[in-house]
C-alpha cells in the first residue's frame, strides 16, 4: 500500500468517527429537549398550581358562598312587621301578675300579625310606662340575644315585661296607667292600658333596675 493511500484511509476513518460522535451528541440533545418540554408543558399541574393554588378548593368555596348568599336572602324575604299591621294584647301567662307579690314577675305581651302576608322582626320593642299624671318610664332591655321571628298572617309573637310590684307603704311607687309599645325597628306606637292595677317599685333612675323588657321571641303556640 502506498503512503498516500494509507493517509486517505486514516482520514476516512477519522471523519466517520467524528460523524458518529456528532450523531450521538445530537441524539442526546433531542432527548434532553423532550424532557425539558415535558417539565414546562407536559405537566400542567405545575403551571396550574402556580396560577390557582387551591384549584378545586376555589370552586368549592364559591359554591359555599353562593349557598350562604341564598340562605341569607331567604331569611329576609318577609317584609318587616309594622305597627300598622300588628295588634297588641296582654297574655294570660301564668294567670297574669299578682300585684301583691313582692318578688320579680312577668307581664307578657302578644303581638299578632293582622296583615295578609308574612312579616318578620328581630330585636327589642320600645316600652314606655305612663301614669295618669303624665310621668313616664322607658324600660331598660335585658342582655338576652334577639333572634329573628317570622309571623305568618294571623301569627303571634311575644315579649316579656319583667317587673317588681310595690308592696310596702314606704316604697317609691310608679303606678302605670298605659303602656306605649314601639315594635322593633319601627317609629309608630301601639298603646295598651295597664290592666293589673297597683303600682311598680319605682326604679326608673336605677342603673340595674328589677323592671325591664326582653326581646321579641318565638311565636306563642
Amino acid at each position: 500500500m502506498s503512503h498516500k493511500a494509507a493517509l486517505r484511509r486514516n482520514r476516512t476513518r477519522a471523519v466517520a468517527a467524528a460523524s458518529l460522535i456528532a450523531a450521538a451528541a445530537l441524539s442526546l440533545t433531542a432527548c434532553g429537549s423532550g424532557d425539558s418540554d415535558t417539565d414546562a408543558k407536559g405537566d400542567p399541574s405545575a403551571t396550574a398550581s402556580a396560577t390557582h393554588p387551591n384549584g378545586s378548593a376555589d370552586g368549592s368555596r364559591e359554591a359555599v358562598e353562593t349557598k350562604a348568599g341564598n340562605t341569607s336572602d331567604s331569611s329576609v324575604s318577609a317584609n318587616r312587621c309594622t305597627n300598622q299591621q300588628l295588634e297588641a294584647a296582654w297574655s294570660n301567662f301564668e294567670g297574669g301578675p299578682d300585684m301583691d307579690y313582692d318578688g320579680q314577675q312577668t307581664a307578657r305581651v302578644v303581638l299578632k300579625n293582622t296583615g295578609p302576608n308574612d312579616c318578620a322582626m328581630v330585636g327589642f320593642p320600645g316600652v314606655q310606662l305612663q301614669t295618669e299624671h303624665g310621668e313616664t318610664w322607658d324600660l331598660r332591655r335585658t342582655n338576652a340575644k334577639p333572634t329573628p321571628v317570622t309571623l305568618s298572617a294571623g301569627g303571634r309573637a311575644t315579649f316579656d315585661i319583667t317587673f317588681l310590684a310595690s308592696t310596702r307603704d314606704d316604697d317609691r311607687k310608679f303606678a302605670p296607667n298605659q303602656v306605649v309599645i314601639t315594635p322593633p325597628n319601627e317609629r309608630g306606637n301601639i298603646v295598651l292600658d295597664w290592666p293589673y292595677g297597683g303600682a311598680l317599685l319605682d326604679q326608673s333612675a336605677a342603673t340595674r333596675p328589677g323592671t325591664f323588657v326582653g326581646p321579641v321571641s318565638t311565636p306563642e303556640s
